[in-house]
């Protein structure tokens, strides 16, 4: 992957000043839910910065982006997890993929969007219209998936998310995220968090669970003035009984590289590569859809991969 500057010193400053991204796993109620809080300022703004977006389509992918890198510790080893939206509105859908390193990539599949960003408040409006979520997860030595899928049900992802995991696995789930951009529309901070019921939870705690979450101050808010992940379960969640398991990091990242393009040149149909070599246009370029990197190849280049084919 080609990382792409911010160049706004500005924000660089800014996020300097603030706490790493990373994630704390953490059990509420002696063992009754499970959760794991996320700071992913740096991500989302790295995020932005590969894929150009503005501040809409940085809200919207950055949602994503955020809740693929939570559920990231939900999977292991080299389990991958794909979250997609496939939508008839204006966004149109959009796919992103988490590893259990949480690394996270994936795309906005209608961006640039031409919709006011005051729209997203309006009640009842969804970027995505109406369409489906799909959650697939590919476990490392199994040959299948497992692929499940609900419609939208308001087009706010936190919502539909929760609503995926009470349909797709009867599992009661709630997940807060949040992006905050200042007057120049930086994003500034950004963070979420789920909590999830385990087995033999009762009603009652998974309620108070379900109260407190819209009491609890804006993650991208809280993120922006320099607040921790430790001190948020601390202070904002103390009546609920966190308890810390661990640390995650959490960071944009795509294992695209310029030779991974070239294989695929060099393999592609014999067809295709002589026009590619004889007609170009030179440099041929080729973008990775999830992280928006860009690789030239230069004519002499793509002859030797034709001459390396050998003759017809």
């Amino acid at each position: 992957m080609i990382q792409v500057p911010l160049a706004d010193p500005e924000l660089e400053s800014r996020i300097a000043a603030l706490p790493p991204d990373g994630i704390t796993v953490f059990t509420l109620g002696g063992g009754r839910a499970r959760g794991a809080i996320l700071h992913g300022t740096r991500m989302v703004n790295a995020m932005r910065a590969n894929h150009g977006l503005g501040p809409l389509e940085t809200l919207l992918l950055g949602r994503a982006y955020l809740c693929a890198a939570l559920l990231g510790t939900t999977i292991k080893g080299g389990d991958r997890l794909v979250l997609r939206v496939d939508g008839d509105g204006p966004a149109e859908g959009l796919s992103v993929e988490a590893g259990s390193d949480c690394s996270v990539r994936g795309w906005l599949f209608g961006a640039p969007l031409d919709i006011p960003a005051e729209a997203l408040d309006g009640e009842g409006f969804s970027p995505f219209g109406s369409g489906t979520l799909t959650m697939t997860r590919f476990a490392e030595g199994r040959p299948h998936p497992f692929t499940g899928t609900v419609e939208l049900k308001t087009g706010r992802l936190a919502e539909d998310l929760a609503w995926y995991y009470l349909e797709s696995e009867q599992t009661r789930t709630a997940f807060d995220i949040g992006i905050e951009f200042d007057g120049a529309g930086r994003a500034i901070g950004a963070g979420a968090l789920y909590i999830q019921a385990l087995p033999g939870s009762d009603d009652g705690f998974l309620s108070r669970v379900e109260a407190a979450l819209p009491s609890l101050s804006p993650l991208g808010k809280y993120f922006a003035s320099g607040g921790g992940r430790a001190a948020f379960l601390e202070d904002r969640l103390r009546e609920l009984f966190p308890e810390p398991l661990g640390e995650r990091e959490a960071a944009f990242a795509c294992p695209c590289s310029r030779e991974r393009f070239a294989s695929f040149l060099g393999s592609t149909s014999r067809e295709l590569l002589e026009d590619l070599a004889h007609n170009g246009p030179w440099p041929v370029e080729t973008v990775c859809h999830n992280c928006a990197s860009a690789y030239r190849f230069p004519k002499d280049e793509l002859e030797a991969m034709l001459a390396a084919r050998g003759p017809r």
